[in-house]
């Protein structure tokens, strides 16, 4: 790449130039220019001796360099020329997705510029490193509207992600399981209007099942519960039942015919910890040689049927799997998770393999993009928290690739919706981790935020980067600032990675506030609900919140693009903030009784005007609480179905996953949102504090109240 500091001025007589045959890209340039705020003229062939934009393609006009993916004739077809003179503007490629992903970068450069529309001269020859950049959509606990989900594929092709996989759960219409439907579910009429339009932006959209675990969206159903390896748990799959194939397959087959030009499909097996281990199993997993053997059955059973209707079918060769089951898998299968230590070992057998990298995994509310100081480094899904997400996918994908240990052909980006966050506040990660498969020389993960921040928000953006350090630490506080203990709101968990067992799941609370004592209004217990050391740092943060919201209203104010993104930011600054108040709120009304407490014997009415007020103060931060779900249920069902019990003739069918603990299964709508805040025992408090407060002031001769809280009420 050569690009200088002289520029030049694209103009209302400037003209489009290309052969009649790309009028398809001709269109989305000039879609693009049309966004940028420019409108030129079209010709066929040579532009004579007007300024024009050249659309050229011509097989083996672009050669490419060094790569990691040894396919070179799949990265020849993505990669283009740009050049860039005054007056003249050609983009070159061997074939049309190489000149869209040029068009693309003129765009960029374009809007880099805005509202000049200038550009620098100079040359770019571009090409990718791997041929796919995949990400994964996380469909499971909500579905988008149509718009929004083709909103999201030709945003992603912009960045020159080729790859969609979404995983739907129960929300496709599966005729093979009726009974796992969603109220809002995409038809395969709609699944395959969203292909073509995913191809018609070189994007494939790719299925995604779960299989033989993760699959307690369908075995918690009555119908299906035969499937089950162990009876009592819906978390996985009895893989040697004849029924369990049989209704795969016709799933599966479904999902394949419902996305015609599609290229890949996914056969989630990662974590089927329990494969061989049940009694029904362990006689054929130990005759095949081992639980990893049956599992390398059971994937070469299913990827073969796959395979059969034209797939190239990608699998998570992860536990149990071992190194010596690998000679079991078929090869025209795609490893879709790089492990260092026997990725030479798949090379060898003739598997191919992605680096699997994750924007997102367990974190609630937003990313860990720019991480608090923390006493762990490493988070529960073992990324480095201390360099924050975007290093640590940026590192994985360089380290596989320097240590070239695999045969690769791309990278996917999972961002998991497990904690309930909106996928929309994946980007950053989407984005930086996909260009590291694109072409990652000389850029540092600082450098990719800022283009990111550049280009996804347009060159009017005011300090969008400081917004996401904000919400990245709030996010993380609001985790930290609520005491872990075991749960007694959802079934127990039956067992994890290693064994079965039971163990109650986590949730969260605080200590109780203070109720003084009848009669005297004594407290018992001077102990505050929230520790000094984070009492400091929610009034701390506070005025940083209010900031991050003023600056999001301006960027709002700005922007010409990305409103909805810049919403949802909104929203996660919202949820943020008024964690903060609860934190500072209940402090204060401990406060209040403490003075209640001590001006009682002296003062009666002062003392139950204290009162009064601490349970007013509650009655507010009830008020705050439901206005702030309401304005994040209003945004977020912008671009989402509802989430609800019943709709369109269906019901979803409310019951926990026995192994995994997500948050959206929590309820059947928004509210896992505020689920510790509902079960916080306030209405107990608020009953008690009233009690006391009216005996007290009968004693003294002052006015009762009967006020109602109804905390676990939102709406």
């Amino acid at each position: 790449m050569e690009l200088t500091s002289k520029m030049f001025t694209i103009s209302k007589n400037w003209k489009v130039a290309a052969d009649p045959a790309l009028a398809k890209e001709q269109a989305n340039l000039q879609e693009g220019l049309k966004e940028a705020g420019l409108t030129l003229n079209n010709v066929s062939g040579a532009s004579g001796n007007a300024p024009a934009i050249h659309l050229i393609v011509k097989p083996g006009s672009v050669n490419i360099g060094a790569s990691v993916d040894t396919n070179r004739v799949a990265l020849a077809r993505q990669a283009y020329k740009l050049s860039l003179k005054s007056g003249n503007v050609t983009i070159t490629a061997n074939a049309a997705q190489g000149l869209y992903y040029g068009v693309q970068t003129f765009l960029q450069l374009l809007r880099a510029q805005a509202p000049k529309m200038q550009l620098p001269e100079g040359e770019i020859t571009d090409w990718p490193n791997v041929e796919i950049r995949m990400i994964y959509w996380d469909d499971a606990h909500h579905l988008e509207k149509m718009s929004a989900l083709k909103r999201i594929i030709k945003q992603a092709s912009t960045y020159k992600i080729n790859a969609f996989s979404i995983k739907l759960e129960g929300h496709f219409q599966y005729k093979s399981a009726p009974a796992i439907v969603e109220p809002y579910a995409l038809t395969p009429a709609e699944y395959q209007e969203l292909g073509s339009f995913a191809n018609a932006h070189y994007v494939d959209l790719v299925p995604f099942l779960d299989a033989p675990a993760h699959v307690s969206f369908i075995l918690k159903h009555p119908e299906y519960r035969k499937l089950r390896l162990i009876d009592d748990i819906n978390y996985q799959f009895s893989v040697t039942n004849p029924e369990t194939f049989k209704l795969l397959d016709a799933m599966f087959s479904e999902l394949i015919n419902a996305s015609k030009g599609s290229k890949f499909i996914i056969m989630s097996n990662d974590e089927a910890y329990y494969t061989g281990k049940a009694p029904s199993e362990k006689a054929i997993a130990d005759s095949l040689g081992g639980n990893g053997r049956l599992l390398a059955w059971f994937i070469k059973k299913m990827a073969d049927r796959l395979h059969e209707q034209g797939r190239t079918v990608l699998f998570w060769g992860e536990f149990p799997l071992r190194k010596e089951d690998i000679t079991a898998l078929p090869t025209h299968l795609v490893d879709g998770v790089y492990n260092k230590e026997i990725a030479a070992d798949y090379k060898k057998h003739g598997i191919r393999q992605f680096v699997y990298t994750a924007t997102q995994g367990g974190e609630p509310i937003f990313p860990n993009y720019y991480p608090l100081h923390t006493k762990t480094d490493i988070m529960a899904d073992g990324s480095d928290r201390s360099s924050g997400r975007v290093a640590d996918m940026m590192k994985e994908i360089n380290t596989a690739f320097t240590d070239n240990l695999s045969s690769f052909m791309g990278v996917v980006i999972a961002g998991w919706a497990d904690a309930g966050l909106h996928p929309e506040t994946f980007w950053l990660g989407y984005t930086t981790a996909t260009a590291a498969g694109w072409n990652s020389k000389n850029m540092t993960p600082a450098d990719a935020s800022a283009r990111f921040m550049h280009t996804f928000y347009g060159p009017a953006q005011k300090d969008m980067d400081s917004i996401y350090h904000v919400l990245s630490q709030q996010a993380e506080f609001h985790t930290e600032s609520w005491d872990w203990i075991p749960s007694a709101w959802r079934p127990m968990i039956k067992g994890n990675s290693d064994s079965l067992f039971l163990q109650p799941e986590r949730d969260q609370t605080l200590p109780l506030l203070p109720v003084p004592e009848p009669g005297s209004l004594a407290i018992a217990n001077k102990a505050y609900p929230v520790n000094a050391e984070r009492l400091a740092t929610a009034k701390a943060m506070l005025p940083r919140n209010k900031y991050a919201f003023d600056l999001l209203r301006e960027n709002k104010s700005r922007a010409k693009s990305q409103l909805y993104n810049l919403e949802v930011l909104e929203s996660v600054a919202a949820i943020c903030g008024q964690n903060l108040r609860m934190l500072v709120t209940l402090n204060q009304v401990t406060d209040l009784l403490q003075k209640a407490s001590s001006t009682a014997a002296t003062n009666s009415a002062q003392a139950v005007k204290q009162l009064d007020t601490a349970i007013d103060m509650i009655s507010k931060l009830k008020h705050q609480r439901d206005s702030t779900f309401a304005f994040v249920e209003k945004i977020w069902y912008k671009e989402w179905q509802p989430v609800v019990e019943e709709a369109n003739g269906r019901k979803f069918l409310f019951e926990v996953d026995d192994i995994k603990d997500h948050q959206p299964v929590r309820t059947v709508n928004l509210s896992y949102l505020i689920y510790r805040e509902l079960h916080y025992p306030l209405d107990d408090w608020w009953n008690k504090v009233q009690e006391v407060r009216n005996e007290f002031a009968q004693q003294h001769k002052l006015p009762v109240v009967n006020k109602t809280l109804d905390w676990q009420k939102y709406r």
